[in-house]
């Protein structure tokens, strides 16, 4: 997703650069309805979870709507809400493989390999993670990666693919970034090998506490934050530039599949509006946001508090 920034030029990426945590403004401009969808969600445990959970949270707490969206697990369907309102709607979507839906599933394909360890105990990580000196990580997609994170903050020297955002995880003097191939891996690899070798790599002690102040959820909250405020105010491109954008992007014949993909998908959807109104829609509380229940039902119990202590000490 494109987006445009504030100043001329700018990359999307610095969007995301690292910040030292208290250096963004903690007002916000506007308020925004977000959905986050994942096929990994509570009461599923990982990485990903915590991930969509936390800034979830932050995000609630700084007067946003938000939402997640995943499939059902066991008995757990409908809508369910956590904590401050969050709330999840578990579709009874059909589970192919560890958790992933057909759609998951079939992106992922090119991406299944062979697990060495088993899936770890999140508890378990850092005892695995500190036995060794490097950390080499060969995603080739990746959002955020918060295994490098992770390792960097047990203090390994990490070696990792540049792609998605990896890059700016890490600043460069904590991780060798290769491009994803054979060649350039093993060319970072040797890297880190020599470093460890002669000593030159950081104890272990001091990348952890470089790590640590890094990352907070409320700051990433902020940062993510940014982001939206930046693809808000980006216009909808109507169906007809949408397809010419596929088709001159992608190629003379990817491209063209692209677009045949796309009007399928619209029409599909055009279809499913015909079969199920919006009218026949039971409508959910709106638990999260400037007007939900749960915003109003805190707000209004601190304005209580607050007149009782201005009472009480009068």
């Amino acid at each position: 997703m494109a987006c445009r920034g504030d100043e001329p030029g700018k990359p999307f990426s610095a969007i995301l650069s690292w910040v030292s945590p208290g250096s963004l403004p903690t007002h916000r401009t506007r308020t925004h309805n977000i959905c986050m969808v994942s096929d990994f969600f509570y009461p599923n445990m990982g990485g990903v979870e915590s991930h969509i959970y936390q800034l979830s949270q932050c995000l609630i707490e700084r007067g946003h709507k938000v939402i997640i969206v995943t499939h059902a697990y066991g008995n757990r369907k409908g809508i369910r809400y956590l904590t401050n309102g969050l709330k999840v709607y578990y579709l009874p979507l059909k589970v192919m493989y560890n958790q992933s839906t057909a759609t998951t599933l079939f992106h992922s394909l090119p991406l299944l390999r062979v697990r060495l360890l088993g899936a770890l105990e999140h508890k378990d990580v850092r005892d695995v993670l500190v036995q060794g000196h490097i950390f080499l990580n060969t995603s080739l997609t990746e959002a955020f990666c918060m295994a490098i994170l992770e390792a960097a903050s047990c203090g390994l020297q990490v070696v990792s693919t540049k792609v998605g955002g990896i890059p700016e995880v890490l600043p460069e003097n904590l991780i060798i970034l290769c491009e994803p191939s054979v060649k350039s891996l093993c060319e970072g690899l040797e890297k880190a090998i020599f470093q460890l070798k002669s000593g030159t790599l950081p104890p272990p002690e001091n990348i952890h506490n470089v790590v640590k102040t890094f990352y907070t959820w409320r700051n990433v909250a902020e940062r993510t934050e940014k982001v939206y405020d930046r693809v808000s105010v980006e216009a909808v491109l109507p169906m007809e530039r949408r397809l010419n954008r596929l088709i001159s992007h992608c190629g003379p014949i990817t491209g063209y599949i692209f677009a045949l993909l796309a009007v399928l998908n619209f029409l599909f959807l055009v279809f499913l509006k015909w079969m199920t109104p919006d009218s026949v829609i039971d409508v959910a509380i709106d638990a999260t946001g400037p007007r939900g229940a749960w915003t109003y039902r805190c707000s209004h119990r601190k304005r209580r508090s607050g007149k009782y202590e201005i009472s009480k000490t009068r």
